[in-house]
């Protein structure tokens, strides 16, 4: 499943007043999040990804995702398991003079994937306890 929201940033969004836009996902796991700053930013609009208010992307608090037209993109492994399914993105600008928009990307896969996976390598590691070892030795 992929996500997709777009905030755009007014002069008027402040740190201490932010813009905020809500995108809504589902019950299962993020796999990847996807960041678009458009272009002109020039550095000066700043964004954050929160999960129930506490700040997913970037995962270090005081840290923010900004940027002018490149992309920013990783992999992520985070289970979303807790009503509200929604995740709040929050956007303020330093620059007097223009807005800016940042798209946002997110893709999961669906609670029962996931849990299909836990249970094979669940059993994957209950069979490697059975299954022998050799030890070598360094010798000649």
């Amino acid at each position: 499943m992929l996500y997709e929201k777009s905030i755009t940033i007014p002069i008027t969004a402040t740190q201490a007043n932010p813009e905020v836009e809500i995108l809504r996902i589902a019950h299962g796991v993020i796999t990847k999040i996807m960041v678009r700053p458009r272009p002109g930013h020039a550095g000066l609009a700043h964004c954050v990804i929160r999960h129930h208010e506490h700040q997913i992307a970037p995962s270090t608090e005081n840290m923010t995702l900004h940027g002018d037209t490149f992309p920013i993109d990783w992999e992520e492994s985070l289970e979303i398991d807790q009503p509200p399914y929604e995740l709040k993105i929050v956007g303020w600008n330093e620059d007097d003079t223009y807005e800016h928009a940042f798209d946002i990307f997110v893709a999961m896969l669906p609670a029962e994937q996931t849990l299909a996976a836990k249970i094979t390598k669940a059993i994957s590691n209950l069979f490697s306890i059975f299954s022998p070892r050799r030890i070598f030795g360094g010798g000649a």
